[in-house]
């Protein structure tokens, strides 16, 4: 007999849309939370569904259900925001991080008016109508100069509001001169042609900002971020310069933020964790859809060209901005599935598998910090101790050594490292320095070549971390150490060296252990390369190394050793 599993959804109507806001097990507690959200801002109703799941089929209820109406005084708000880059020049506010910022900060405004933060930090006539908008900017500088300014000892809020106006007048300046400017037209000439004839036009120092100046003249026109997106697409696809890959991967990054754009991209889906998963696949070049047959200008085939410009690396700020979408939904509050709490860890787990399928956390600091914040919410415990918990409990979701530490070493890159360093530090210690064999930090059944390269891949990845010094030196010490023990006690070099076998056979084979993604340099690397050495002083090597190899292949084998042999560092 399957059991009935009941919950209680709690959705809420903005702007004649319905958007999940929580989910609860117990009616009244949903009930109390609908009407706590019918009083925030721009929220025209409420309702609470119940669904009552019986193995694979469920049935909804509306259970509670609550309007009011809502005065529309046309006022735009700026969006409160959790980090800032501290800028020193404006050009830094140009660059992918200050657009991010001032997206997620005017992102109300905006999407109202159909514009992104380039074109209106370029376009001059789309300047002044945001600097005019009511207060907006003023509110917009004084919320990052408080941002900026905290915990710092060499500025307050109002230095640092004064910094960001002095950018503000030098970036109308510029949009004001180049208005005054007479430029080729996208429209007129084709984009390709019109950006031949301005960068052959342009003087150097002038060229890149005059090129974006052209492209959100053209851009402004459509006020549709879905329109923006297709004809950026188009100028995507045939860029071949980095100056054109760049500039058309500036405006895209910006159309890309636009949370409308994204699920029409990204099409139905059943749960934030399926929407994220599927926004995991697209920025990493992975997502699949059905856009056969389908029109040239609908949202699965313009998904489709994007996704492959994302899998060939060609929009990098592209890439970044969907990763910070993906971080900032992984820390909000909104649950990755509908129903128990099995099923939430579940859609937990899948996420960490999309960010994570190798030893490398897709996203970096900023996703193993939002995955931690998942973590601790998942644990219902907050402040740092909930954050050093839930550190340790994530563990086990990575399964592999090298993926624990490619979590933990992405921690130590994040804004969490000056709160949970300390957590970061003993967890990389409990893993790697206190085990006493390879086999204790590898359990499972993988071959020995296996868990000597997992080993490998972890040092390397605390050799290139950011790990002060003398950590970095004990974890790579350690390992060195264990994986030379584990080459003794386990006569690894006796059976690869089996005389049984013929002779290219074991030195293809010992020379495969002095390659770097096998053994680290060290004590471990050093016990394959005596013996390989001991085989090269033999009299005749080469001839032996042959003898049971075809005449035909002798020659390509010789050759292949000596490649090796060079890749291994016997031949510098």
């Amino acid at each position: 007999m399957v059991g009935k599993r009941e919950s209680f959804e709690v959705l809420a109507c903005r702007d004649g849309r319905w958007t999940i806001e929580t989910s609860s097990a117990s009616q009244a507690d949903a009930e109390a939370f609908a009407r706590k959200v019918l009083n925030g801002q721009g929220v025209s109703g409420v309702k609470v569904v119940r669904e009552v799941a019986r193995g694979d089929t469920a049935r909804e209820t509306v259970v509670f259900e609550q309007t009011r109406e809502l005065r529309d005084s046309g006022k735009i708000f700026v969006n409160d925001i959790d980090e800032a880059p501290y800028c020193e020049t404006v050009e830094e506010i140009y660059a992918a991080r200050g657009r991010q910022t001032l997206n997620r900060l005017f992102r109300a405004y905006l999407d109202k008016n159909g514009v992104t933060a380039t074109e209106v930090m370029h376009d001059f006539r789309e300047l002044r109508r945001l600097v005019d908008a009511d207060s907006l900017m003023a509110s917009g500088v004084g919320k990052v100069a408080t941002l900026q300014a905290k915990g710092r000892d060499d500025t307050d809020t109002g230095k640092r509001r004064d910094v960001l106006y002095g950018f503000l007048d030098e970036i109308t300046v510029r949009a004001r001169s180049a208005s005054e400017k007479k430029l080729p037209s996208i429209r007129a000439e084709g984009f390709e042609a019109a950006v031949a004839r301005l960068v052959a036009s342009a003087s150097p120092d002038q060229c890149d900002y005059l090129l974006r100046v052209m492209v959100a003249r053209e851009l402004v026109q459509q006020r549709s971020f879905f329109g923006k997106l297709a004809q950026t697409m188009d100028w995507a696809e045939p860029a071949q310069d980095d100056r054109t890959r760049v500039l058309v991967d500036t405006f895209t990054s910006d159309i890309l933020a636009n949370a409308e754009t994204l699920q029409d991209l990204l099409g139905l889906q059943p749960t934030l964790g399926a929407a994220l998963g599927s926004l995991i696949d697209l920025a990493q070049g992975r997502f699949e859809n059905e856009s056969e047959g389908r029109p040239d200008d609908s949202p699965e085939v313009l998904a489709g060209r994007l996704n492959a410009m994302l899998g060939l690396d060609a929009l990098p700020d592209s890439r970044a901005m969907l990763v910070d979408r993906v971080r900032r939904q992984l820390e909000a509050k909104s649950p990755l599935s509908k129903g128990e709490p099995e099923q939430e860890t579940e859609a937990f787990r899948a996420l960490i598998d999309k960010l994570m399928p190798t030893d490398d956390l897709f996203g970096g600091g900023a996703i193993a910090e939002a995955l931690t914040h998942r973590q601790s919410r998942i644990l219902n415990k907050g402040g740092v101790a909930g954050l050093k918990e839930a550190t340790g409990r994530l563990l086990p979701a990575f399964a592999d050594p090298a993926r624990k530490a490619g979590y933990l070493l992405a921690l130590t890159e994040s804004r969490l490292v000056d709160s949970i360093g300390d957590e970061i530090s003993q967890q990389l210690e409990s893993l790697f320095i206190r085990p006493e064999s390879v086999k204790q930090i590898v359990k499972d059944n993988r071959p020995p070549n296996k868990k000597m390269q997992t080993l490998t891949t972890v040092v390397h990845k605390v050799r290139g971390s950011g790990l002060d010094d003398r950590m970095k030196s004990r974890i790579a010490d350690r390992l060195d150490e264990l994986l030379a023990s584990y080459i003794v006690d386990d006569r690894i070099l006796e059976r690869v060296d089996d005389p049984s076998r013929p002779l290219h056979v074991r030195a293809f084979m010992l020379l495969s252990m002095c390659t770097p993604e096998m053994l680290p340099e060290g004590k471990a690397s050093q016990l394959a390369r005596k013996i390989v050495v001991k085989h090269l002083k033999r009299p005749n090597f080469e001839t032996e190394l042959v003898a049971d190899v075809p005449p035909a292949e002798k020659e390509r084998v010789l050759r292949d050793f000596h490649v090796q042999l060079y890749r291994c560092g016997f031949m510098q």
